[in-house]
């Protein structure tokens, strides 16, 4: 690609990230933070814990666990709170703006992440535009998986380095453990990294990871649930409520809802499938991207509720969060497929042998 292609590419994606993260802002201050499971989760919890300053806060709202969700990670309200921390009452307006900041943070890891992957930088910015152009930040303002996509994006920035280099696999398992302190979704995908990087042999940093998210997410709140929460809470799923026929009911669902989106699915996979370096260098990411929605694709058949239902209302925000990993890896694909090379460094030279003396 010449010099003057790779400065238009470079400069419409510039613009078009700019017109993403300004497009999220308009799209949530038209209805600051009310809509669903903001007005039923989120906000509801972020207005208990600034009014009381309390954990126990967030269970008296909703002690029977009915519709808040009580057992979920407290990290998005709490953040909910800070930003709001000056103004009383608690008002949505305020905590609004987080959102475009939260759309363009996600954006620049992605860039992050693709210069991480040794991507072109006009190609790197346009993984950052597609992020910022995904549906999710103009249908669910407000929502917790904004907050998780930062994090995970944050974490797939470290992956290609997490057990090379110590920095880079503490800095992942960190994100990772935040991530699990955000949403339920967030310890799967900790767990998710663990088995990937243990099938790549990266032992050590597979237990640090795993053990992070355990030890200092999952356990610790957990035992803050058991503590504060004034009688069991009910959860969504439950091996109990397996069925054969919730699981034919939540693939048809799945199939009907994603139908519309399986053109762009083909063509991801036919550019990933032109770009054999890259499915070499991201394989790690690409098993990890399955392996977390097969998990959570696959928990519908041990849904509570009416397997399809819980489908559609959830499918595109449980596929939102591999798909943003993927877009840094499309990218390289995209940069490979353009300009028909491979963009890793190539390894430091080493000075030649001294003759032997005679």
């Amino acid at each position: 690609m010449s010099r003057s292609a790779s400065r238009l590419v470079g400069a419409a994606a510039l613009l078009l990230l700019v017109l993403g993260v300004f497009t999220a802002g308009v799209f949530a201050m038209r209805e600051p933070f009310a809509l669903n499971d903001y007005t039923a989760i989120w906000g509801l919890k972020a207005r208990a814990l600034h009014r009381s300053g309390s954990l126990a806060s967030l269970f008296r709202v909703d002690p029977a666990g009915a519709f808040s969700h009580p057992e979920y990670p407290p990290l998005w309200p709490l953040l909910l709170t800070v930003a709001t921390r000056a103004r009383l009452p608690y008002d949505d307006l305020v905590a609004t703006p987080l959102w475009p900041l939260l759309a363009l943070a996600a954006s620049l890891l992605a860039v992050r992440a693709a210069l991480r992957w040794n991507v072109a930088p006009p190609f790197a910015l346009l993984a950052g535009a597609a992020l910022s152009l995904l549906p999710y930040w103009r249908t669910y303002p407000g929502y917790a998986e904004g907050l998780l996509l930062v994090f995970v994006l944050a974490a797939a920035g470290e992956a290609g380095r997490a057990g090379v280099g110590a920095g880079a696999t503490l800095r992942l398992s960190i994100f990772l453990t935040l991530a699990a302190w955000t949403k339920p979704e967030g310890l799967v995908a900790a767990l998710a990294a663990a088995v990937v990087l243990a099938l790549a042999r990266r032992f050590r940093a597979a237990l640090l990871v795993a053990a992070s998210a355990l030890l200092f997410a999952a356990l610790p709140w957990a035992l803050v649930v058991r503590r504060l929460a004034p009688q069991p809470l009910p959860t969504a799923f439950a091996l109990s409520a397996f069925s054969f026929e919730k699981a034919v009911a939540a693939l048809a669902a799945l199939a009907a809802e994603a139908a519309p989106a399986a053109g762009l699915a083909l063509a991801a996979a036919g550019l990933l499938a032109l770009a054999p370096q890259t499915l070499r260098r991201r394989r790690m990411v690409l098993a990890w991207a399955a392996l977390y929605s097969a998990v959570l694709l696959g928990s519908f058949a041990f849904s509570r509720f009416d397997s399809a239902w819980h489908v559609r209302w959830s499918w595109d925000r449980i596929l939102v969060v591999p798909l943003a990993v993927l877009i840094p890896a499309l990218a390289e694909a995209l940069a490979e497929s353009a300009t028909g090379r491979n963009e890793e460094p190539l390894p430091e030279a080493t000075p030649p042998a001294p003759a032997p003396a005679r």
